[in-house]
């Protein structure tokens, strides 16, 4: 089976239509027309994601989110990009970008993932807006406690909460990623799920949400922590359909480090 061949059986995976004159989910690098017989997936091409690819022989990575720093992987004027350029070129590996396509599956393949390794007990609901779905947990629970499980379940090291920490609720907004609209999703919701935002605005409004009464908190998992179930559910996926591949997923790790793991 060739790179391309893979690929083209992913996207024919996915229910709803995506652009492919203007979508960010092509070939970043490499031969598409390449034969594989190892696959990795992964959240970011790292270099040491590269590295540990490259040394188990993987053929083909795919990755959910940018190689070069933008969302389209257009080139950038900063030596660093032709240095990692370098670094995957030197590799052999063909890499190709799995998000649009991802996040059309039905349901969510990003959320998908997410929910099954959290292990929640509730009800998926598709989302009013693309990238964004609901879950309607069967017990109500507070939003520390579902801050303990996702660290636990996901294996995040932080979780912050904005908004009140002791609200209680079944409403879950699953915002995963960075999607828009998590206004009206904390409008409607008791929780929202994702990985960043801009604490000036939205976090902002939790924190009003939280001092005038409601029970209310945007729960903020980093935004790898927030998608790469999915990524590891991919890779579940291909393993599945093509046993004749090896296939794994490949972890690149959150991208701050923490102050309490070192000595000073």
């Amino acid at each position: 089976m060739k790179c391309n061949e893979l690929i083209q059986e992913l996207k024919s995976m996915a229910a709803l239509p995506v652009d492919e004159a203007n979508t960010c989910d092509t070939f970043k690098s490499g031969n598409p027309e390449a034969e594989i017989t190892k696959v990795a997936t992964t959240m970011f091409a790292t270099p040491d994601v590269v590295r540990k690819a490259s040394e188990w022989g993987a053929n083909l990575l795919i990755v959910h989110e940018p190689t070069f720093y933008n969302h389209m992987d257009n080139e950038v004027p900063y030596p660093i990009a032709k240095e990692k350029e370098k670094l995957i070129k030197n590799s052999g590996i063909t890499i190709f970008r799995f998000h649009d396509y991802a996040h059309s599956f039905e349901p969510d393949l990003i959320c998908e993932g997410e929910l099954t390794y959290l292990e929640l007990d509730g009800q998926f609901k598709k989302g009013k807006y693309w990238a964004t779905n609901n879950y309607i947990l069967d017990e109500e629970i507070s939003a520390v406690e579902l801050a303990k499980i996702i660290e636990n379940k996901l294996g995040i090291k932080h979780v912050r909460i904005a908004g009140n920490p002791n609200a209680v609720g079944r409403k879950i907004s699953c915002s995963f990623g960075t999607p828009g609209h998590l206004e009206e999703s904390l409008a409607d919701n008791n929780f929202v799920l994702t990985g960043e935002i801009c604490e000036w605005g939205l976090g902002e409004m939790a924190r009003d949400y939280a001092q005038l009464g409601y029970d209310k908190a945007i729960l903020v998992l980093g935004h790898i922590g927030s998608e790469r179930g999915g990524m590891m559910l991919l890779a579940d996926r291909i393993s599945e359909l093509h046993p004749e591949l090896e296939t794994k997923y490949i972890e690149c790790g959150e991208v701050y480090s923490y102050a309490d793991k070192y000595e000073v």
